[in-house]
């Protein structure tokens, strides 16, 4: 099944915890590498003689020396840590043309560990250390060429440097190129890069790495039903379900922790993967009694958080004559859920049948009748300005009452507004951690809202390589506001070289 972009997050797992693009991206899930060794020391003694021996080599020159003595500082082996010492090392063996040095210093660039985040500068390393031969490095390449952002999306440049790591017997590479090929992903070779010097490298020290190669689609695979695809996903083990929902969650914060009971818990805690499944199974008579107008509803709700596929799918229930029949006679008797979707579909311009005006007097109807869906949109109307004047204490009140209702999505954007407009002072709380608290909880609107602070040093120290971590996971899991505030960021940086220059997709 054709899924969202390769998004290469090159965690540094000793420090980190382990953690698409356009609607045309693809990339494959599930093909997380094992972990590399850190390093084969040259010294395998850890004794003061050794630590001596160890900064004479590398203070005389010799680059293995001088890599191993950074990795040792880095991770505290033998010396005490040392984040900038380390950082010197490194960067001093990398100069020397050093594989494994160019590659780990690349890992730092792009994850911002140590230094400023640059995954610019960070691609050069890889290339390097690409050309030296270095499968690990051939495969990070290979990816870059996939996500559209630091450089342009070439497939037939990515699928070659995977496949020379592949050849290579990195495993993760041919587990990938396996997949390349699956999914009619697998051009011919470039025969400049095929061409391209074959040097051998000594096993060399590398910093201990994840891998997080994942994507989703925004597209659907016609041979599998709805019936399949969650059949698949039921027969997942909680672990692998957690994961595609997007819950960091604590296992024992789960009260139900059945296939369907995470569903609905990602649900309720706004995972747009979750509402999508419960879409479809309204719509399929699957978990629940066949309902048209609900399995509109949670489209709607799994649109509004990012996925494409889920207005995809909007669009086409829609054009149901009886479900718009259905629709009209409920708000005759005056259905919230009913106003509710009428209002959204409105709004989306997905049908004219009613007035803009028409669908902010349903929302008022249905919020009058304490419906929270219809609360939280009108909080977001006041606090937009798109149809009623702008009134930032109008949408927090809004927001308020659907929190007190049990609203997860009101409580985030309340804890949001309340970090970002610092003329507010009535709803003062721990906002942060609430950010914080939700986004492991599996909402992908948390989790870009926690990115913005930490790209703008919000109740947080700035941190940019965190903020782009948490705007990648979102955009992975289909969030198109996530993967436009990730691309607003490498655009930020850019260098003016024609190297880095992303032809656009739309």
């Amino acid at each position: 099944m054709i899924k969202y972009t390769f998004l290469i997050a090159l965690l540094f797992s000793m420090l980190l915890p382990a953690q698409k693009d356009t609607l045309k991206s693809e990339a494959f899930k599930n093909s997380r590498p094992k972990k590399v060794s850190y390093f084969q020391a040259k010294y395998p003694s850890y004794s003061l003689l050794a630590g001596y021996i160890l900064v004479n080599e590398a203070n005389r020159g010799d680059p293995f020396a001088q890599h191993e003595l950074g990795i040792r500082y880095l991770i505290g082996k033998g010396f005490e840590p040392d984040t900038v010492k380390a950082i010197y090392w490194i960067r001093k063996a990398a100069d020397q043309n050093l594989a494994a040095a160019k590659y780990n210093y690349g890992i730092l660039l792009y994850n911002g560990i140590g230094v400023p985040w640059n995954p610019f500068e960070s691609f050069y390393n890889f290339k390097s250390a690409a050309e030296l031969g270095m499968p690990e490095a051939q495969f990070a390449l290979g990816i870059m060429y996939t996500d559209n952002l630091v450089v342009s999306r070439d497939y037939s440049k990515a699928y070659a440097y995977i496949r020379k790591a592949a050849k290579a017997e990195y495993e993760p590479a041919k587990e990938l190129e396996e997949e390349f090929r699956s999914k009619g992903l697998a051009p011919a070779v470039d025969s400049s890069i095929a061409a391209e010097q074959q040097k051998t490298v000594e096993p060399a020290p590398v910093i201990n790495t994840d891998w997080d190669v994942d994507y989703i689609s925004l597209e659907n695979d016609a041979r599998v039903t709805d019936e399949e695809r969650i059949s698949n996903l039921l027969k997942k083990n909680k672990y692998e379900l957690r994961d595609y929902l997007g819950i960091n969650a604590p296992a024992d914060s789960l009260k139900d922790t059945t296939a369907y009971g995470m569903i609905k818990y990602a649900a309720e805690n706004g995972s747009p993967e979750a509402l999508l499944l419960i879409a479809a199974s309204y719509e399929q008579g699957l978990w629940h009694k066949k309902d048209l107008i609900q399995a509109g509803i949670n489209y709607l709700n799994a649109y509004r958080f990012g996925s494409y596929k889920a207005g995809e799918r909007l669009f086409r229930l829609i054009q149901s004559e009886s479900l718009l029949e259905s629709l009209k006679n409920k708000i005759k008797a005056g259905d919230s859920h009913a106003y509710y979707f009428m209002a959204g579909i409105r709004a989306l311009e997905m049908t004219n049948i009613i007035t803009l005006k028409d669908a902010v007097d349903y929302l008022n109807k249905a919020a009058g009748k304490n419906y929270v869906p219809a609360l939280i949109e009108l909080g977001l109307l006041y606090s937009t300005g798109a149809v009623a004047q702008k009134d930032i204490n109008k949408a927090l009140a809004f927001w308020k009452t659907a929190q007190k209702l049990g609203s997860v999505e009101a409580e985030i954007r309340i804890a949001f507004t309340t970090l970002v407009d610092s003329a507010l002072t009535t709803y003062e709380n721990n906002s942060f951690e609430i950010l914080k608290k939700y986004s492991d909880e599996g909402s992908v609107l948390a989790q870009t809202y926690l990115a913005y602070c930490y790209e703008k040093g919000i109740s947080v120290k700035e941190d940019k390589a965190t903020a782009v971590k948490l705007y990648r996971m979102a955009a992975r899991r289909g969030n198109e506001t996530a993967y436009n505030a990730l691309k607003r960021m490498y655009d930020e940086l850019r260098p003016p070289d024609d190297t880095f220059l992303i032809y656009s997709e739309r």
